[in-house]
């Protein structure tokens, strides 16, 4: 399954689909980021890092002192985030499953990963360790666009070439729990700003969207899934 994923993900890199992921999940991204309370000195990790955007995104915010480290599972996309021009000397990317991270317990005080989860055998494996990389009060941060409540994504289990955890809310919020995280909450993230020209332009029905309308409904009345958790000093996940 690992290879699966690392296949399909490396395939989307050599197409170029780096770029624009990361374009289409910034205006998200960019919110979470602005919540994770980051400044100087802290310890970052990206996990399923694409090309490095948020790795960068936040290496700045955690400076002077501070590290952002981004993991993917895809070789191909990690080579891209390496050369990225925008990187600053306090990023690193790693080649890793998300499951078995090659890190030390305890190392990172915030946790993203945007878009990923769903595409793990076992998400709660992944999500209990990265509660073991945390540090004590150290926090996590999940995004998801493939849930149950979203309905235009239901069709993408088909179109993928590799099996997708689609979940509820509620069982993601379970999932945090499972793992040992307090302070779970679930929140959902909006895009209000128009569709692009390029965009309207180069529309084709897919995905789920028939029209330019439901992208619009999903951007502004669904939303993108966001969940968080908290490690505390005193929680051991079973």
């Amino acid at each position: 399954m690992q290879k699966q994923v690392a296949n399909l993900f490396d395939s989307w890199a050599n197409a170029g689909k780096g770029e624009s992921m990361a374009k289409g999940h910034w205006p998200m991204v960019s919110q979470i980021i602005e919540r994770m309370e980051l400044h100087s000195g802290l310890q970052c990790l990206d996990v399923g890092c694409g090309n490095g955007y948020a790795v960068r995104a936040m290496a700045q915010r955690v400076s002077p002192g501070g590290k952002a480290v981004g993991v993917d599972v895809a070789p191909r996309m990690v080579e891209q985030a390496r050369i990225h021009p925008e990187n600053s000397a306090n990023v690193e990317y790693v080649a890793s499953a998300a499951e078995i991270l090659p890190f030390e317990a305890e190392s990172f005080d915030r946790l993203l990963s945007v878009e990923a989860i769903y595409y793990m055998p076992d998400p709660l494996a992944a999500i209990k360790e990265w509660y073991r990389v945390l540090k004590p009060a150290g926090s996590v941060w999940i995004m998801v666009d493939y849930f149950k409540e979203n309905p235009y994504c239901h069709t993408w289990g088909d179109l993928i070439e590799i099996p997708m955890q689609l979940y509820t809310e509620r069982k993601y919020r379970e999932l945090l729990e499972l793992a040992g995280f307090t302070a779970v909450y679930s929140k959902r993230l909006f895009n209000t700003a128009p569709l692009d020209a390029e965009y309207k332009a180069n529309f084709k029905p897919g995905w789920g969207y028939n029209n330019l309308d439901d992208v619009t409904d999903f951007r502004t009345r669904i939303g993108s899934l966001l969940l968080s958790g908290k490690k505390s000093s005193l929680d051991i996940p079973d």
